[in-house]
């Protein structure tokens, strides 16, 4: 095989298993929709995904590293950044996001979100009970939650952290009319990642953003930093 076959080959493990495989096992849709992976293709791609995630975790403790370190210098002059706090209020965020999107009712989370994001997600829900559709999660659990990129300035309007987030949770949708199941399962949870951009509002951390795909690339990308 010469070198441009062989080039070829690369690229095309490659987008399988970055667009492919990863979407199958951490990307969710929406509010919910866990991916699926299974069949020839999961036991292909097995071993690349193996790979795959040793380095993804690799690079997630060095990011979380890097961010834990900043923190603890910069929270001597800025308790916002007190360590424990934001951890809290990280975890209340995760759980009220989940319990706005499954109630359809976002001002549950409000206090939580920014105001960008609280008005694309109540767009969204807005939709669904338009379409007789409720999102439903349960068993609702958060594995993991690491920081892995602090932004800090002197202007604290701009501060900003990004949060890898691994959890798993029941996520199905139904009909509100007929309570039928229209996607997902229904008595099987899921597990995902993610990734949560937070920022610094002036009474509280505040969910601004999330990435429903965690990729080494976007990793390898962060960097912490402080003014």
């Amino acid at each position: 095989m010469n070198i441009e076959k062989r080039k070829h080959l690369m690229l095309l493990l490659i987008f399988l298993l970055v667009f492919v495989f990863t979407d199958m096992v951490f990307a969710r849709a929406g509010g919910g929709g866990g991916g699926k992976g299974g069949g020839i293709v999961y036991l292909i791609l097995l071993p690349f995904f193996i790979i795959y995630s040793i380095i993804l975790t690799f690079f997630i403790k060095k990011k979380n590293k890097e961010a834990n370190a900043l923190i603890e210098k910069i929270e001597k002059n800025d308790k916002f950044w007190d360590m424990e706090t934001v951890k809290k209020r990280v975890e209340q965020a995760y759980f009220k996001v989940q319990q706005a999107w499954t109630e359809r009712d976002q001002d549950i989370a409000k206090d939580y979100m920014s105001e960008a994001l609280y008005q694309k997600h109540k767009m969204q829900t807005d939709a669904m009970i338009s379409n007789h559709e409720k999102n439903v999660l349960e068993r609702i659990n958060l594995k993991d939650a690491r920081i892995v990129e602090v932004l800090d300035y002197k202007d604290d309007a701009k501060d900003k952290m990004w949060v890898y987030i691994r959890g798993s949770m029941i996520d199905y949708t139904i009909d509100d009319q007929t309570g039928n199941v229209k996607s997902g399962k229904d008595n099987e949870p899921e597990d995902f990642a993610e990734l949560w951009k937070f920022i610094r509002y002036p009474h509280a951390w505040v969910l601004d953003e999330i990435d429903q795909t965690v990729t080494i690339s976007e990793l390898a990308g962060l960097a912490s930093y402080s003014e």
